[in-house]
């Protein structure tokens, strides 16, 4: 579905900018391409940001159990300690691809070539708790009974980010293309609140005590990531019409400090932190209109 997308947008890109340049030929020079004060711009990102955090972050789960378990990334303790861009969702230079839609960028022009640009986005999935019900046996049918049915978990989920940029647009001789440099700033958080409700799990004490399981395990679990980047931005739009461009894009340097917090309850909390520093990072295309 994304590549067929990508597709028909690229396809009408270059269908407009034909029709431009067969209208230059018959007259149309006075067409002002660049930006100006007053505008706005929407564009849509194809390529990679990594503003989101991977979306499966069951790993920020502790492991505890009634004999102890365990509190910490999966990689603790093994050859791949320390190694921690998997979780932060934190690319090399060669994972990268065109057809990844990144998000919707909006920019205003408060000079003709200043602009305040805007991004972001979010996603939350609430999942409310089903009880444990155990099998039911049926009264004078010993061969017949109703099946348990298996719990549920309550659990919250939200990953989210915002980024705030300024860029300086420059004219060239050609009115249709437009370098600029600038500087964006952005916040990205991912969070997993879980609940266990009754599970019908119990502990053996006493050597023949039963004893609800969570009475020695607790049932909420907590964990969160959040980080901080402050990168170089460059970039050259080449305007199809008066209204509609296609955009390279790219980040000279960038510098991102991310945090992991695993927070058991009625434990002490288990922090990370760890910092990335790159030079020509997140490579991207843009295809906006402007208005």
């Amino acid at each position: 579905m994304i590549r067929k997308l990508c597709t028909i947008l690229l396809s009408a890109f270059v269908a407009v900018s034909a029709m431009a340049q067969s209208q230059d030929t018959t007259g149309k020079e006075c067409a002002t391409f660049g930006p100006q004060k007053g505008q706005w711009e929407i564009s849509l990102g194809l390529g990679k940001s990594g503003s989101f955090y991977n979306e499966n972050n069951s790993f920020l789960l502790p492991n505890i159990t009634p004999g102890g378990g365990s509190v910490g990334l999966p990689n603790g303790g093994t050859t791949a300690s320390g190694y921690l861009n998997p979780y932060l969702n934190i690319n090399g230079f060669n994972n990268n691809s065109l057809v990844n839609i990144v998000g919707v960028q909006a920019k205003y022009f408060f000079q003709d070539c200043w602009s305040l640009s805007f991004s972001g986005g979010l996603n939350t999935s609430i999942t409310p708790k089903k009880d444990y019900i155990e099998s039911t046996e049926i009264l004078d049918e010993p061969n017949i009974s109703l099946p348990e049915q298996k719990y549920i978990n309550a659990q919250t989920t939200n990953n989210w980010y915002v980024n705030v940029g300024v860029e300086r647009y420059f004219k060239t001789k050609n009115t249709r293309i437009h370098p600029y440099v600038g500087g964006t700033v952005g916040f990205q958080m991912a969070r997993v609140d879980v609940r266990e409700p009754y599970t019908g799990k119990y502990v053996t004490v006493d050597g023949d005590i039963q004893v609800d399981e969570q009475v020695y395990v607790p049932a909420g679990k907590v964990g969160q990531m959040y980080g901080i980047k402050a990168a170089g931005v460059a970039g050259v739009e080449y305007s199809f019409t008066e209204g509609m461009f296609i955009a390279l894009e790219f980040q000279p340097v960038a510098y991102r400090y991310d945090v992991i917090q695993i927070a058991p309850q009625g434990f002490d909390h288990y922090n990370l932190s760890h910092h990335n520093i790159k030079f020509i990072d997140t490579p991207m295309l843009r295809l906006g209109f402007r208005f």
